[in-house]
């Protein structure tokens, strides 16, 4: 997806590149009410023509499918068919990452924040566009190994807001604590070590997790989680394979 980000900063450079001419505004006063008109003030012709075959190919980026879901896909705490395939894709895509980082790293849970997912999915084509406005922040995968007690204390957080996106890994809801939490269908042990993906926004303690920038280890993916997404999803289109997801409970309430 290099090609789209490459457009991105063409459009970007074209505004600004306009932006810093010298322009010369009429301005008129109407007494009555104060209301100030700004007369229009032409593009420059030679922008434009630079700028116009490239807005068309960028279009056309946006719009080209790259899945079909069989459903809707909407956000929900605790869990919801959104967060919990979003979630599960990370799990898996940052396994292969972590293989082509050459580190010995196995990502055990993971974890995208609630509030990092801006939009729905719809049901039907699902296209460039509407990863974007799935997720328009710039966003990288990293990866960070976290102490079985530093685990209790995020998934406590997690319990205390309701839920989450949250993928290798089951608790209950009770108190506002993670209780009965399984991590790869084993109870989780507050002396072992286990490897996190997730993205560098709340690594660095972004929406309350501060416990994260308290990590035993830190390695960055170096790729945007959009980019992987828009990945995972074309695999999936071109192996024929619909997406589709649903609670499982992997987070309920006691």
């Amino acid at each position: 997806m290099q090609r789209s980000f490459s457009y991105i900063v063409l459009i970007t450079w074209f505004l600004l590149a306009w932006s810093c001419k010298t322009q010369y505004v009429t301005t008129s006063l109407k007494k009555s009410n104060h209301e100030v008109v700004n007369a229009a003030v032409p593009l420059d012709s030679q922008l434009v023509s630079i700028y116009l075959p490239y807005k068309s190919v960028l279009e056309k980026d946006m719009s080209r499918v790259i899945s079909v879901s069989e459903q809707e896909m909407v956000k929900d705490r605790p869990e919801s068919s959104l967060t919990n395939f979003l979630a599960d894709m990370m799990l898996k895509e940052g396994a292969e990452i972590a293989a082509g980082l050459n580190k010995d790293i196995r990502p055990d849970i993971s974890f995208l924040n609630y509030g990092g997912i801006r939009t729905f999915l719809p049901r039907g084509e699902i296209t460039v566009h509407n990863i974007f406005e799935l997720m328009p922040f710039e966003n990288e995968v990293v990866f960070i190994q976290l102490s079985g007690e530093q685990v209790q204390e995020f998934l406590n957080y997690v319990a205390e807001n309701g839920g989450n996106s949250v993928g290798g890994i089951r608790f209950k809801i009770s108190e506002n604590k993670a209780a009965n939490v399984e991590i790869g269908g084993k109870p989780l042990s507050e002396k072992e070590l286990y490897w996190l993906v997730t993205n560098d926004y709340v690594a660095a303690g972004g929406d309350g997790f501060d416990v994260f920038t308290r990590r035993k280890e830190f390695v960055a993916g170096n790729v945007k989680i959009r980019d992987v997404i828009i990945a995972h999803l074309e695999k999936e289109l071109d192996n024929g394979r619909q997406i589709s997801a649903k609670p499982d409970g992997r987070i309920v309430y006691e």
